[in-house]
């Protein structure tokens, strides 16, 4: 089967198929956060870290072939909601954005959620630092 050809961040990424989202832009050095995924593991998008925005070519319904704009490019239809990274394979032409203001809001609310709801015990946790917790807090979080 042929690889794969999306753009992660207007970088162009060539994947083979079956490939997610996160390992497509973890490929060309763009990071996406993750707290619930691990590459070895079926991913199944609980922690909703990883949202992006996804777009893919839009395609004419009588003919099945890509829609065109004025300059001869292909036109782009952005799915509704954001998408869970870890779970959304990769597809031909397929654009994801995970820098924009949406997802980076996104992001920090569920990064909120998750501090809420954990318990307040990091001074005397067993993982005392090599908490994955406390890496996105830090790395993703508000800084405030």
């Amino acid at each position: 089967m042929a690889d794969i050809h999306l753009t992660v961040d207007g970088v162009s990424v060539t994947v083979p198929p079956g490939t997610n989202v996160v390992d497509a832009a973890r490929s060309v050095g763009i990071a996406i956060p993750v707290f619930c995924y691990h590459p070895r593991m079926k991913a199944v998008g609980m922690c909703r870290m990883c949202l992006v925005a996804v777009g893919t070519p839009k395609l004419d319904r009588a003919t099945r072939e890509p829609v065109l704009d004025d300059q001869g490019r292909q036109v782009i239809a952005m799915m509704p909601k954001l998408q869970t990274a870890c779970t959304t394979p990769v597809s031909e032409g397929m654009v994801v954005l995970t820098t924009t203001e949406e997802v980076q809001f996104a992001q920090r609310g569920v990064l909120e959620f998750l501090l809420t709801s954990h318990p307040l015990d990091c001074p005397v946790c067993d993982k005392g630092g090599e908490c994955p917790l406390q890496n996105l807090t830090m790395e993703w979080g508000t800084g405030q």
